[in-house]
């Protein structure tokens, strides 16, 4: 509903204003004043939300609300219509295999596309697929050199939200000996906001892999970061401002993915996080339910998961991986994001 704001008698009276907020809420919600009044009738008197909402549609920072919020209105339109169409494919939710893609399709069918793909013989070349193990890494690296990682992410509900205070420095081979306990564990985690700190420590094994020929760079300061932990790691829905290729070296991993045209459905939740967990995801009503693809992803697997794409992971099994954001196409996203 779009609101005619033309000149309005002055109100002299005074605001609540919790009312004040339910009343404008509403209002950029497009409702109609008899709702408002109706939905509000068992806090307040109908005189008083009348009041309120002429106090809203005379205030100027209501109606520089109204605009923004109106123009959002045409974006979220457009998103919806980008999800319909999607809906229309038979195979909307599933996350394809495929070998053998060379660096223009993968660009014009994936990257162009956002369209999600396990590409399963990208790395077949690397020797991190037969080397890395805790007794290999244990010697390249040493037991005694520290690293940062995520410690006390099972005690924290909040623990992605919260990982700067989790960071911690630890001795490489205490976290080698937790892995060897193959217990399932989310206390412990190297991931790649650990990437700065540890990059002189982890540099050993850095010749254990490298950059993709016609996909990723070979950039000494954007060139991979790595994710180290115990099955029993879980990572839970967020999005990333980059296109990302996540990399199994080692291990397995369950990855579940939304589109980013469910951005609403998502319940954004501090920028790049949402309110669902797996668990009520998968529970909610049909309506109210994004799209979910499910994936798995073991040695040799690169998932590419598009920009502005929700995901969720899990690790299944002791594991490391690499992700690359340093394509060889443009991946800079984070100024219109912050702008917007």
């Amino acid at each position: 509903m779009v609101l005619r704001l033309g000149p309005q008698p002055e109100i002299k009276t005074g605001i609540n204003a919790e009312l004040a907020r339910d009343v404008s809420t509403r209002l950029l919600a497009g409702q109609k004043e008899e709702l408002i009044r109706f939905q509000l009738s068992k806090n307040w008197s109908a005189e008083e939300v009348s009041k309120h909402i002429e106090l809203a549609r005379q205030n100027p920072f209501f109606q520089g609300a109204l605009s923004l919020s109106q123009s959002l209105g045409r974006r979220d339109w457009i998103i919806e219509t980008t999800r319909r169409s999607h809906l229309l494919l038979d195979d909307v939710a599933e996350v394809p295999r495929l070998s053998g893609m060379t660096p223009d399709q993968f660009l014009r069918e994936h990257y162009v596309a956002h369209k999600p793909a396990i590409l399963t013989d990208w790395i077949d070349n690397w020797p991190a697929l037969k080397l890395w193990n805790p007794d290999y890494l244990d010697r390249k690296i040493g037991r005694a050199t520290q690293i940062e990682l995520q410690k006390g992410r099972s005690k924290t509900a909040n623990f992605e939200i919260e990982k700067l205070k989790l960071k911690t420095r630890i001795p490489f081979g205490e976290l080698t000996d937790f892995i060897r306990k193959d217990e399932p564990s989310n206390d412990m985690y190297v991931t790649a906001n650990n990437g700065a700190t540890n990059r002189a420590a982890l540099y050993p094994i850095w010749a254990d892999f490298s950059a993709i020929p016609g996909i990723t760079e070979s950039d000494a300061g954007n060139d991979g970061f790595l994710w180290i932990g115990p099955k029993g790691t879980l990572t839970p829905f967020h999005h990333d401002l980059t296109h990302n290729l996540l990399i199994q070296v080692t291990g397995r991993k369950r990855v579940h993915i939304v589109p980013s045209w469910e951005e609403a459905r998502m319940k954004p939740l501090n920028k790049y996080f949402s309110e669902w967990s797996l668990e009520k995801l998968k529970a909610a009503p049909a309506a109210s339910r994004p799209t979910l693809l499910a994936c798995e992803i073991g040695p040799g697997d690169a998932l590419f998961i598009p920009v502005g794409w929700w995901h969720h992971v899990e690790g299944l099994e002791a594991s490391c991986s690499v992700l690359f954001t340093n394509f060889v196409w443009p991946n800079d996203y984070t100024t219109p994001f912050m702008v917007g």
